[in-house]
């Protein structure tokens, strides 16, 4: 699934001097006064920006975007309107860049380049303007395109984004950090679009392996006798009605001492989720390929970490299987050993997500590590707690729980914490066995999901990210494209990049 990806660079270059097929400049709302740069690249283009925004009645307000067209150096002159300039933030620089580019790229420009300065009202420094802008830029020109077949020759791409800046500091290292998280994201995009008859757990198991090679990470890849023998009964129930057997991947990243425990990120990875004998109805069956979203961020986190050689010990955990209809199925009443003994009576086989994390927690927990992190597309119920706007998690550890909140406010995605009370565990009493996997009530089922998952984790500080709704997009505006979204990779990235 090789992508043309846009390169980015930084160039410390007089405005007047860029030539390329269009320039980006922003400009605050009601705020059109030209100096610098700006001002000597109008006077040698004929007055054009300045007259042009005194005869088109161009505010600057968020979101709008004018575009001067010119037969000299520079085709295009875009203007960015990027709103008050108090209320200016972080998201209305990644929408705004995210927007344009995509623009710019379908009505056939080939490289563009952005004045950076003009994008800053002096709260934000070069750095994190530049990481944002590169960032927000590649994530807003993804496009999956994989199975087209009509008019692929047809298909725009942008080859060249270029910071136009006037310091002389060296922006490599965050062009890279944000090219490398980019990467991730997209890659997990593709995957998570991929359709369940291409993508089955071999499949991802075989692509997480080849990973692992290109980046000199360990993998180890249980098949479903292996994972029988090590007794994942909840993991082999659900996975027995499919004719696509189960795999268990687990990979390895050692970017510290080998002493150092080891962050476990463990993620769903339910190539299709049929909902088993509970059948899905129409239309909440569709899109059930996005139920492998946890895992492949998570195969994508542990990649991109190795490309930046973050200090860190990872390992990631995903369990891959279908959840199919057969007469070998596992049923409602049916109770599951766990790999750490426990009990689980099923009362829904559609709350087969919790049941496969289940033992893939269990595994993790058993190398003691220093935190797990695991990422699900767990439960409907995340839309009705927060729909498409942030994802809701749930933490035993307060110091991880901060940790998480911190990387949300600089990766910009966004989250929401949920409460792990006591009370919620009596929901999950089983008069046959330990534990029920779900509520018969049906209520709180973030709540109740997390609380269910808690009982496999020991005593390792746990954070539970249910990414249900959000690992979907039904809009394509800002960074968003409608698809996957690649979500928690920049959450994870934020947060680890800054582990201490």
């Amino acid at each position: 699934m090789e992508k043309i990806a846009a390169s980015v660079k930084a160039l410390k270059i007089e405005l007047n001097k860029v030539k390329d097929n269009a320039l980006l400049v922003g400009f605050f709302k009601n705020k059109f006064t030209l100096s610098g740069e700006i001002k000597k690249l109008d006077n040698e283009s004929s007055n054009i920006i300045s007259s042009y925004i005194k005869n088109n009645k161009f505010k600057g307000e968020n979101g709008e975007v004018k575009n001067i067209y010119s037969n000299k150096s520079i085709k295009n002159i875009v203007l960015a309107g990027l709103g008050e300039e108090e209320k200016y933030n972080f998201d209305i620089l990644t929408n705004t860049t995210a927007d344009i580019s995509k623009k710019l790229r379908d009505n056939g420009t080939e490289s563009f380049s952005i004045f950076l300065s003009s994008f800053n009202n002096g709260n934000f420094k070069d750095e994190e303007l530049v990481e944002k802008i590169t960032l927000s830029s590649l994530m807003g020109l993804y496009k999956f395109t994989e199975y087209k077949t009509k008019d692929k020759d047809k298909i725009e791409y942008i080859n060249q984004i270029t910071i136009i800046t006037d310091s002389d500091k060296n922006f490599d290292k965050e062009i890279k950090y944000a090219s490398v998280v980019a990467d991730a994201v997209n890659k997990t995009r593709d995957f998570v679009n991929t359709p369940p008859n291409i993508a089955t757990p071999q499949y991802v198991a075989n692509y997480a392996k080849e990973l692992a090679k290109k980046n000199n990470l360990k993998c180890t890849i249980f098949d479903e006798k292996q994972i029988k023998k090590m007794n994942m009964g909840c993991f082999i129930g659900v996975a027995q009605g499919s004719i696509n057997k189960p795999r268990f991947v687990v990979i390895g990243y050692n970017g510290s001492e080998k002493s150092k425990k080891p962050i476990a990120i463990v993620g769903k990875g339910v190539t299709f989720d049929s909902g088993g004998l509970n059948l899905k109805p129409y239309p909440y069956i569709l899109n059930m390929k996005d139920d492998k979203g946890g895992a492949l961020a998570s195969i994508h986190v542990i990649e991109a970490c190795a490309k930046l050689k973050l200090p860190i010990n990872l390992i990631v955990v995903t369990p891959l299987c279908e959840n199919m209809i057969d007469a070998s199925s596992f049923r409602p009443d049916d109770v599951l050993t766990a790999y750490n003994g426990m009990t689980v009576e099923i009362k829904n086989t559609d709350a087969e997500g919790r049941l496969i994390l289940a033992d893939a927690l269990s595994y993790a927990a058993k190398s003691k590590p220093e935190a797990i992190i695991d990422i699900a597309t767990l439960t409907g119920a995340s839309m009705v707690t927060l729909g498409y706007v942030a994802t809701p998690f749930l933490a035993s550890d307060e110091k991880l729980s901060e940790k998480i909140k911190i990387a949300s406010k600089k990766s910009l995605e966004k989250v929401w914490e949920l409460p792990l009370w006591p009370e919620f565990e009596e929901n999950l009493k089983s008069d046959v066995a330990d534990i029920k996997n779900i509520s018969e009530e049906g209520d709180a089922g973030v709540i109740i999901g997390a609380t269910f998952l808690k009982n496999f984790v020991n005593d390792a500080p746990w954070v539970h990210i249910d990414i249900g709704t959000t690992v979907w997009s039904k809009v394509d505006k800002g960074v968003l494209v409608k698809g996957a979204t690649g979500a928690t990779v920049r959450l994870m990235m934020e947060m680890l990049r800054e582990w201490r």
